[in-house]
């Protein structure tokens, strides 16, 4: 076996092996993202809120069922304080605060453990996806330099087959599931053949890279940034980039640059520019084969003192990213070393082999596929965007159209009665002109409302002082629709930190939805109560009726955008919103549901206020 050959069995093994290439790998990350790194998020990939993105910053941050906690976990089997991530000198670090069920690492579970960009941890039955941002050098500032004419003496010694023609008339070679079967040891290993050792060296790469990829939550730079360490790694290069072709031009564009420790670790603006042969690069790119370039001892671009000879560069091999439907790049990867050092020992040996050209074309393969899933993907996020897009405009459009039918008609009335000075008939004119300008209001504030996150404005108030209100304002309504609107209220002041004007307009629009229930029934009622709950330190508020109840068909969709169960007199807003704000409030709504006999719904949130970090308390209790 080739001394190359055996430097990729042993990279194999750590690829493959259990745990051992992946805390490598996360040390390496660790120290190299521990000076940079400022923010980053959790991403809810699987459980209830399904999607929910939490912003974390340098300061400790809970994970638990608990509305205290910045990331609150919706699952009852998760502990009220299950775990909390906390910035250190080391990076981000996952701790376990004596959990019943435990807090899982990528399915391990850990007491404390540094977390890195694309890790995924478990509470519970949810699973989060963590994400570093700021941690890749920003766009538009990758140090590499496409270099020509007499600064590109590139001398290729090999290269090898049509990657486009071999991958889609199904050339390549099999065999990987022998490989994989029997006893992996050292010592077999070393009888094993170049090409063998090569193939398992690809497979573990590209199961490595295949996890990123798979990653819901990764973008495309993040997974070229992992493709890249990958391929540093495993081929042994020292630096290398991603050059993309530019979709108006179809010129190659630097797009992603990452060097080993030691080549390049420190601020942007001290990274030396790594110049790359534009020959090789439009070769590969065109030809669709990757190329190997010579010793530096073999090359005589090192004789003319250019731009690559000033840069060091020993060795260089570059691949295609060959997509489904053509080649979308190239990835490159050179070794350095000094000029001096190069003239003084003489001979060097060789690092980037053939069998590192062929396992770096698998690397480009996958590459390739990853971009075209990410292209994919993103248009049909914009598919979907357009279509909701499309969607809120058709609803809203159609609400608005039929309160502006009401004002019109409204408006006619008013019309005839100063014609023929009947007040009565501008009276009833102006009744109905008022009533629709009640419902474009609350029809603009709920949207406004639910298209923007916001953070609650904490205020000590009485929740009973609040009810009372959206009572009062929602009288007349009830009268109108011949129902009895009661109020259940304890005796004195119940207090609690809220935003008043979030919490009004949520009561607001359950009640409302109540009275709009139980219109047209005999001895039609809507009850509205205030209460506390000592034992969790919760607030509520009940709102029951005697109405028809919700559809069981209905109950999942209940609070979604725009599901309505009133017909054409609802737009589908009111629950989703109340539920929006609630939600904000570090509570929640329960439904009680009594098929033919009424309904209950309660709003439930803290008496005491889900603070933010730089929130100052003293201010919140004085209500200021």
């Amino acid at each position: 076996m080739t001394p190359g050959g055996t430097r990729l069995c042993r990279q194999a093994f750590v690829i493959l092996g259990c745990g051992t290439g992946r805390s490598r790998l996360r040390n390496q990350v660790s120290r190299r993202g521990s000076g940079d790194v400022s923010t980053a998020s959790l991403l809810i990939v699987e459980g209830v809120g399904r999607g929910t993105r939490f912003q974390i910053g340098r300061q400790r941050v809970g994970i638990g069922r608990s509305s205290e906690n910045s990331v609150r976990i919706e699952d009852s089997e998760a502990s009220r304080f299950h775990a909390a991530i906390q910035w250190q000198d080391v990076g981000f670090t996952l701790t376990d605060l004596g959990s019943a069920n435990g807090t899982l690492l990528n399915g391990v579970r850990v007491e404390t453990a540094v977390i890195v960009s694309g890790d995924q941890l478990q509470v519970a039955s949810t699973l989060l996806a963590f994400q570093v941002h700021g941690a890749t050098s920003p766009r538009g500032r990758v140090p590499v330099d496409l270099v020509a004419g007499d600064d590109d003496r590139s001398s290729i010694v090999s290269e090898t087959a049509d990657v486009m023609y071999t991958t889609r008339s199904g050339g390549l070679d099999g065999g990987a599931s022998d490989l994989l079967a029997g006893d992996l040891s050292a010592d077999i290993a070393e009888d094993w053949s170049v090409n063998e050792v090569e193939a398992l060296a690809s497979l573990g790469a590209l199961y490595r890279i295949s996890e990123q990829v798979a990653d819901p939550a990764a973008t495309l730079d993040t997974i070229l940034v992992t493709i890249l360490d990958v391929a540093l790694e495993v081929v042994s290069a020292d630096r290398g980039c991603v050059l993309m072709a530019s979709a108006e031009t179809g010129v190659p564009e630097p797009r992603v640059y990452r060097a080993r420790s030691g080549n390049g670790g420190g601020e942007l603006d001290e990274v030396p520019v790594m110049p790359v042969p534009r020959s090789i690069v439009d070769l590969v790119m065109t030809g669709g084969r990757g190329v190997r370039t010579s010793d530096a001892q073999r090359d005589d671009r090192f004789s003319g003192g250019g731009s690559i000879l000033q840069a060091g560069v020993r060795e260089a091999v570059c691949a295609p990213l060959v997509g489904r439907q053509a080649v979308l790049g190239a990835i490159y990867l050179d070794t350095t070393t000094r000029v001096d050092e190069v003239v003084v020992e003489g001979e060097v040996n060789e690092r980037l082999s053939e069998e590192s050209l062929r396992l770096l074309v698998s690397i480009g393969r996958q590459a390739a596929l990853a971009i075209d899933g990410q292209r994919n993907q993103q248009a049909l996020v914009q598919a979907e965007r357009l279509a909701a897009v499309g969607q809120t405009i058709a609803t809203l459009s159609h609400h608005i159209k039929n309160i502006l039918q009401g004002v019109r008609g409204g408006s006619y009335l008013i019309n005839l009665g100063l014609k023929d000075h009947d007040e009565q008939l501008i009276q009833r004119g102006w009744g109905i002109v008022d009533r629709n300008q009640g419902r474009i209001y609350d029809l603009v504030m709920d949207m406004l409302t639910y298209s923007t996150d916001r953070t609650p404005a904490w205020k000590r108030t009485d929740v009973s002082a609040t009810v009372s209100d959206v009572c009062e304002l929602l009288q007349s309504r009830a009268d109108e629709a011949r129902v009895v609107l009661e109020r259940v209220l304890p005796e004195g002041p119940t207090e609690a930190d809220y935003d008043p004007e979030g919490i009004h307009r949520a009561v607001l629009n359950v009640v409302t939805n109540a009275i709009d229930a139980v219109e047209g029934r005999a001895d039609a009622v809507v009850v509205v109560g205030v209460g506390v709950d000592l034992s969790v330190g919760a607030v509520f508020v009940d709102i029951d009726d005697n109405g028809p109840g919700v559809p069981e068909d209905e109950l999942p969709r209940l609070f979604s955008l725009f599901a309505s169960t009133k017909g054409a007199r609802g737009t589908g807003l009111g629950l989703a919103v109340s539920r929006k704000i609630i939600g904000e409030h570090g509570g929640e709504i329960q439904v009680e549901n009594r098929p033919g006999t009424g309904c209950r719904f309660r709003l439930t949130w803290p008496v005491k206020a889900v603070l933010d970090e730089a929130a100052d308390v003293d201010d919140i209790e004085a209500g200021g």
